[in-house]
């Protein structure tokens, strides 16, 4: 049986298995990645990452959902494997950049101890338009409040790419968040024919100027606790539809805070928030 060196990081309650490949082939499969990801028969995650070499940045990230499917990019992930490498001394840098699929990503740490403690990561430039998030909607050039019908419900959508596709939806400032049936209308929307590529769903409750509540349901994984470019997501659009809020917002998750930094004319998002490191292991294949 093959071993399989690992740590297991968590972003807000979001965890990850992360795996250091920089010196080593490892490359898992699809099966494989569901089998650690699973909570009874493995180790547990809502998402597994592969660290690699890079031609153009300190680190390459690979991330894999829960579901064994490879994404594109993860906020709380990133930040997850920053922490990663600095305590391991892969980069003794508090500035590092990290190649993903969806273009390569600065970050901060700020060093507590002699650990990573809090971490910012520039998570670049939101895409809004329908053919970039994607979604396929014909007839705008943006997609905010837009009417769609699941079933017999009526929702209004709000949708933009952070490197992967979210659908964020605003309730009822009445409405009790915590008692609201996310599994079931975040599986419905997340499998929508208008997403080609599915779509993770933050559902969201605006409870002042600079702050949201947020649950999110994320694509191939089900509802976690938290989700970095969800927290980005939600933040973005708050900011561009309700013209009240701050540029700097606190994102309440299930699994704890987040906080989203954003200026319309100055593009790129800013994502900070502390992570944690739970445990090391070794993982028998």
């Amino acid at each position: 049986m093959k071993k399989i060196r690992f740590s297991k990081f968590n972003g807000q309650g979001n965890d990850f298995i992360i795996i250091n490949a920089v010196k080593s082939r490892i490359n898992l499969s699809k099966n494989q990645t569901i089998k650690m990801c699973d909570r009874h028969f493995g180790v547990g995650a809502d998402g597994l990452i592969i660290i690699r070499r890079s031609l153009k940045s300190d680190l390459r990230m690979d991330y894999y959902n829960r579901d064994g499917s490879a994404a594109e990019m993860c906020g709380n992930g990133i930040r997850c494997m920053a922490a990663f490498a600095y305590d391991k001394d892969l980069i003794k840098r508090r500035d590092l950049t990290i190649e993903t699929p969806a273009g390569e990503k600065a970050l901060s740490i700020d060093i507590e101890g002699g650990n990573a403690g809090n971490i910012s990561v520039n998570m670049g430039v939101p895409e809004f338009s329908p053919e970039s998030i994607p979604v396929e909607i014909k007839d705008r050039s943006e997609v905010f409040d837009y009417k769609i019908k699941v079933g017999q419900k009526t929702f209004y959508i709000n949708c933009v790419s952070m490197g992967n596709p979210h659908c964020v939806i605003f309730l009822d400032e009445d409405m009790d968040l915590k008692d609201y049936n996310v599994k079931s209308w975040g599986l419905k929307i997340e499998n929508l024919e208008i997403f080609p590529r599915k779509t993770n769903v933050e559902f969201v409750r605006v409870k002042n100027r600079k702050e949201l509540d947020v649950r999110v349901w994320e694509r191939g994984v089900g509802e976690t606790l938290a989700c970095g470019t969800g927290a980005c997501a939600a933040g973005i659009c708050t900011i561009k539809t309700k013209k009240e809020m701050d540029h700097k917002i606190s994102v309440n998750l299930l699994g704890g805070k987040l906080d989203v930094i954003w200026n319309p004319s100055e593009s790129s998002v800013c994502l900070e928030g502390r992570v944690n490191h739970n445990f090391d292991g070794i993982y028998y294949l």
